[in-house]
């Protein structure tokens, strides 16, 4: 044990008052005659032993209470931990979680992020004004992430606000031992956070040895959140005046049910639809709305409910794509194919177009979602090259074999694409006898897939040869086990290979019913819409337009308040916009190309902010243990503010109350003596 003041130990000779006072009575005896004292002596004998034991009790009491509270001006306390002070000073990071869960309640009235600025403060200043000290916020900022004085680092940290950015305490670890690199002096760095268990990414941390490390855990009050999770539409063709069908997801992470909550529907800032849902504690439900697509290429709009006091995440907005049509390319190889005419070119729903064999036009590829391929019996390399591409950047390939078909051109074609390869023209006739009712090609075909349903009949089929490491999914299969026809997910698009042309010789394929929804699902699942809306983060990065269309322009992304150029880098089949930290705010954005509107993108904030359960303390040092991450301290501010906590680090833990609350309780125990003790 020492003391801050050492020099007030000289007062305990105080104590040898009591014992002076003790030792010279300075009460004056009286005499009392009395006729017979014999009777007096052994009462008086009783008395006096009685009255000795008091006084000293009294005498002890006197003195512990001068020596504790002499004590208590001295200032004792247990001298803390060495944490490495270096002569050089001290360069300290704060690291303070200024996401949106933060904007949760905490004991004390405020909110978390409050806590955490106050919080920041105390730690500067708990060390010398000449140390150096730097801020990191989620934001990442420029400004920030720099040694500054006492005085600009305050000055920083009482303008942190909320951002819709959320990193991991990994990543932040790592951004902050990388800033420290070189930087002389004790290095010391603390993690203010409420440390959710959806962000917080513990297990992938890597704990820099050469920094000293706290974590500060921020507990809020338990508070629920309802909020729209996300939502999808269900067909990949919305078309202009027809209805658009969205499915919503809810989560309601709080511990109570909720009946009758509100749900609004806005498209283009109009409302549509007003509903009611009921909800379950800790539970998930799904509501459907509609409404009718409009004239435009785009529609806009918003979906909320209401809840408090964490709202961040009460609205979900969305950019639906109506399109008009699909663009359908048929290249035929041996003459016209009439099947593929006809269901594609009397068809409102598509744009179609042939090429023959001898006048395809490579760049004009990338102006089709679909190509249906027909009759080659040879596929040269320049063909393979540019159908390769095609499908790698986001179209679609509906493959039919020719009738003559030199099965090593395909198998080179098909073993680039990772697909399945042609092994053999086999003329043994065949039935189909089953489909994949779970391939997304046939979703909604069927209400129920019947026991005896008609399928094609073969007469001759190339024998697929599968392979071991083929991502190929069968559709339908022939009665000896072989594949009659099957998908391969490839780069950002798909192949559909079929193992019979389409001609009548060879199967019925043509002129059965299962042929149209075939056709027709791969054609309308083959349109690369965007997303409803994005996650707003800094890794953001999003495929627009082909670039050929619109060399000339720059993309402007603009709403009412705000307008940004994204990074832009062109490739042959489209234009990418990287975003990085430009975007900070949810909301419906137009997407612009020169003066022209090229259409719009939502964004929306990152719903891992939502799951608000968080780690306590107990469950913190649990991990940090099982993860061995020994060299990280926790440091418990539920009891005691973060400033008192950061005394004790530098000066070990005070004594000097206790002292108090024992020279008191002596004071207590001497009066009790002399007013009951008789």
């Amino acid at each position: 044990m020492s003391f801050v003041f050492p020099g007030f130990l000289f007062a305990l000779f105080a104590v040898l008052l009591p014992v002076i006072i003790h030792l010279f009575r300075f009460r004056r005896l009286r005499k009392v005659y009395f006729p017979n004292t014999a009777f007096l002596r052994q009462l008086r004998e009783a008395h006096r032993r009685q009255s000795q034991l008091k006084h000293l009790l009294v005498l002890l009491a006197r003195m512990l209470a001068i020596a504790f509270l002499v004590l208590a001006f001295a200032r004792p306390f247990v001298p803390a931990q060495d944490m490495g002070s270096d002569p050089a000073g001290n360069a300290v990071g704060v690291y303070i979680d200024n996401s949106f869960s933060m904007s949760a309640l905490s004991p004390d009235g405020g909110c978390l992020l409050d806590r955490a600025v106050a919080s920041a403060l105390d730690v500067a200043a708990a060390y010398r004004p000449g140390d150096r000290f730097m801020l990191i916020t989620n934001d990442f900022e420029g400004r920030h992430q720099r040694f500054v004085s006492r005085e600009e680092f305050e000055t920083m940290v009482e303008e942190v606000d909320y951002s819709a950015r959320s990193r991991s305490i990994a990543r932040v670890m790592t951004r902050m031992a990388g800033l420290f690199s070189g930087e002389p002096g004790s290095r010391r760095a603390y993690f203010i956070s409420d440390f959710q268990k959806s962000t917080s990414g513990i297990d992938a941390l890597e704990p820099d040895t050469a920094l000293i490390s706290f974590f500060v855990p921020l507990q809020a009050l338990p508070a629920g959140n309802l909020f729209v999770d996300s939502c999808w539409v269900d067909s990949p063709v919305r078309l202009p005046g027809q209805p658009v069908s969205m499915q919503l997801r809810l989560r309601n992470e709080g511990s109570q049910d909720l009946q009758g909550q509100p749900l609004r529907l806005y498209i283009d800032g109009v409302r549509r639809t007003v509903t009611s849902f009921d909800i379950q504690a800790g539970g998930v439900t799904e509501i459907q709305l509609s409404w009718t697509a409009g004239d435009g290429p785009v529609e806009q709009g918003h979906v909320e409910v209401l809840d408090h006091p964490v709202n961040f995440d009460d609205r979900m907005y969305f950019s639906v794509e109506v399109s008009p049509r699909i663009p359908v390319l048929g290249l035929e190889g041996n003459g016209q194919n009439p099947y593929v005419r006809a269901l594609f070119g009397n068809n409102d729903l598509f744009l179609f177009e042939t090429m023959p064999a001898f006048s395809i036009d490579y760049d004009r590829f990338s102006d089709f979602d679909l190509v249906v391929m027909t009759g080659f019996d040879r596929l040269s390399a320049g063909l393979s090259a540019e159908l390769q591409r095609f499908v790698q950047e986001g179209g679609s390939l509906i493959l039919f074999p020719g009738a003559g078909a030199e099965l090593p051109s395909y198998s080179a074609f098909l073993s680039a694409m990772e697909a399945d390869a042609y092994n053999s023209l086999e003329t043994v006739s065949q039935r189909v006898i089953s489909l994949n009712e779970q391939h997304p090609i046939f979703e909604g075909v069927f209400e129920e897939v019947p026991d005896n349903i008609d399928l094609p009949a073969v007469s001759r089929y190339f024998a697929i040869e599968a392979r071991a490491a083929s991502a190929g999914e069968t559709l339908l299969w022939l009665q000896n086990g072989l594949p009659f026809m099957i998908s391969y997910p490839q780069g950002e698009g798909s192949l559909l290979l079929s193992s019979v042309p389409l001609q009548p010789d060879f199967s019925n394929l043509p002129h059965h019913s299962v042929f149209v929804p075939v056709m027709v699902n791969a054609a309308l699942q083959s349109r690369a819409l965007q997303p409803l809306y994005h996650p707003i983060n800094s890794e953001l990065s999003i495929g627009v337009a082909p670039a050929d269309a619109q060399a000339n322009g720059m993309y402007v992304l603009s709403n009412k308040s705000f307008e940004v150029i994204p990074e832009q880098r062109r490739t042959r089949g489209r234009t990418l916009l990287f975003f990085h930290d430009q975007i900070g705010r949810a909301g419906n954005y137009r997407l612009l190309l020169g003066e022209e509107e090229a259409g719009g993108l939502s964004f929306n904030y990152d719903r891992r902010e939502s799951l608000l359960a968080s780690y306590d303390i107990g469950a913190l040092r649990d991990l940090l243990s099982d993860y061995q991450l020994h060299g990280i301290h926790i440091m418990d501010t539920h009891n005691r503010s973060l400033g008192q906590l950061m005394q004790e680090m530098e000066y070990g833990m005070a004594l000097w109350h206790w002292c108090l609350l024992f020279a008191l309780g002596f004071m207590l125990l001497e009066v009790l003596l002399l007013r009951f003790w008789k």
